[in-house]
């Protein structure tokens, strides 16, 4: 993605958590589909409590608080771009680890047992789809059992000017061709929602 289109992304939603605060509307979620969300990224395993994970867009660490809101500790590391988010993260939950980090730059510098990526890719911007393509490869170098992904389809009825709509046909035929053939995709989850999981 072009360092434009990064520096548009991050303004976007420091001016959103400025307008929103501490809240999903801050990273364009309803409470209620972001947890219909996590909860279906949460079933690429049958247990994440004690795993390695990294939460690649992280934001202010809602996923975290997701799981531990059902007693699920995993050892969690968060990345995102934008520094204001990181810096709410690390003071919400100071036992976990946030970084500011694009690893199309930046290259992970571990391995971790599972990796996600949350709507990280919805806005519409110069090169988004292919910035996703490019983070599911590279972060499925860096996990050990497997990644989920969200997306919103390109089958999605309810449009809107500035979300990036993604072919869930060119994802998975991009995952199998260059990620890994052993991956599931599910439409069936939440309307207009793209759910990948690519396993080991």
């Amino acid at each position: 993605m072009e360092q434009l289109a990064k520096e548009y992304l991050i303004d976007f939603y420091t001016n959103r958590l400025m307008l929103h605060g501490d809240r999903p509307e801050a990273l364009r979620w309803s409470p209620a589909g972001q947890i219909a969300r996590y909860d279906a990224l949460s079933l690429i395993s049958d247990s994440l409590h004690g795993k390695s994970v990294i939460d690649y867009g992280c934001g202010k660490g809602d996923l975290y608080a997701h799981w531990t809101s059902r007693k699920i500790r995993p050892q969690y590391t968060g990345i995102d771009i934008n520094p204001e988010l990181i810096e709410l993260a690390r003071l919400k939950y100071p036992e976990c680890e946030f970084r500011v980090q694009d690893i199309e730059d930046s290259p992970l510098d571990r391995v971790f047992e599972l990796g996600f990526i949350c709507g990280v890719f919805n806005n519409r911007v110069e090169g988004a789809t292919e910035s996703l393509k490019n983070s599911m490869r590279l972060l499925f170098e860096s996990v050990t059992e497997g990644l989920a992904v969200n997306a919103v389809s390109t089958k999605c009825t309810v449009r809107d000017i500035d979300i990036n709509y993604v072919d869930h046909e060119e994802l998975l035929g991009y995952a199998g061709k260059h990620i890994t053939c052993n991956a599931e995709m599910r439409l069936d989850i939440v309307a207009g929602d793209i759910f990948l999981f690519l396993y080991r």
